[in-house]
């Protein structure tokens, strides 16, 4: 769909824990190496969380983050969306932890599961309310605890996975040279079984490399990886052509790409079909993994600490994860 102008990033934020695990942290047992994960997937490193840690602490983190950057108080926010799938618990949703945290006045506070494309789907979500007058602030979080479901005796997936919350406040705009472009949201449910977590206990405490819990196929994430691989690449392909022919604009008008961190080999693979300059991407996946729901607005609040984006540039946004679900979004910070 194609929007008017009237949204726009105000500040961004992310918090990742402090323990790192390492490519050769992972036991001899699980038969790998350093340069198989690297050559497979460009990860060298992921963040796990303490046991003290809940994907709710660091999305509150990083929520405080990105309100210190908007120069906003929590009394300023209309609401809160929260995309996880990896809640601290059902009931309270991980909106109404933060909101709570925060301590703002009561406010709609909601989660969203839409997996790795969760964080757009919030952000769309949280710019209708906007456009429409309802909010005049909206924070948007992403949040993940996956080293909880990852199944540490599998190495297909458990090397893929880390920990972390990235956040964003938008606002409504005061003029039209910023803001949301345009976005779109897609699901194939038929398609689900690709990637899925089917009855995870979220609050027990994480395996460790050393000591993998046996394996149980309804508190594990399992991902059927050929498929995914495919699924990805195309999807990558059609929101970069999608967006640029629905804009009228071209590869040179984009200043930065910012997609799902999930594969070098898959973000590599789709990028050599498209006529786009591959400096224009940012990527941080090699230190950080694949944080689902989180992977975006970490990318996004590193690229905008560091100075690869900054105010006027314009941002191409693209996510694909389980469910299955896919989106796109162009925005000019």
């Amino acid at each position: 769909m194609s929007t008017s102008l009237g949204v726009v990033l105000l500040g961004t934020g992310s918090s990742l824990p402090a323990r790192t695990l390492r490519n050769c942290d992972f036991p001899p047992s699980l038969d790998t190496s350093d340069e198989w994960i690297r050559s497979r997937t460009g990860i060298l490193e992921r963040r796990i969380v303490a046991a003290n840690e809940t994907s709710a602490s660091l999305g509150l983190a990083a929520a405080r983050r990105a309100l210190e950057w908007s120069q906003l108080d929590p009394a300023d926010l209309d609401m809160i969306i929260c995309a996880t799938v990896t809640p601290e618990m059902l009931v309270p949703s991980n909106a109404c932890l933060i909101q709570a945290g925060l301590g703002c006045r009561p406010i709609p506070a909601f989660d969203i599961n839409a997996a790795c494309t969760g964080f757009l789907y919030g952000l769309t979500v949280a710019a209708q309310f906007i456009r429409t007058g309802s909010c005049r602030h909206v924070l948007v979080v992403g949040t993940e605890t996956l080293s909880r479901v990852a199944d540490f005796s599998d190495r297909t997936t458990c090397v893929l996975f880390g920990d972390g919350a990235g956040a964003v406040v938008v606002g409504a705009a005061d003029g039209r040279g910023r803001g949301q472009h345009w976005f779109r949201l897609y699901s194939d449910g038929s398609r689900g079984d690709y990637i899925r977590l089917n009855g995870a206990r979220l609050r027990r405490p994480a395996s460790t490399p050393a000591e993998p819990r046996a394996s149980d196929e309804f508190d594990y994430l399992r991902m059927n990886g050929r498929e995914v691989f495919k699924f990805a690449v195309r999807t990558i392909v059609e929101l970069v052509e999608e967006s640029l022919a629905e804009c009228g604009l071209t590869p040179a008008d984009i200043d930065l790409v910012i997609p799902h961190q999930v594969n070098q080999r898959i973000i590599d693979a789709a990028f050599a079909d498209l006529d786009f300059p591959t400096d224009k991407l940012m990527v941080n996946l090699d230190r950080y993994g694949n944080t689902s729901a989180a992977s975006i607005p970490i990318a996004l609040d590193e690229a905008m600490r560091t100075g690869r984006a900054a105010p006027g540039d314009r941002v191409l946004l693209i996510a694909f994860g389980g469910g299955l679900t896919w989106a796109g979004g162009v925005w000019t910070i």
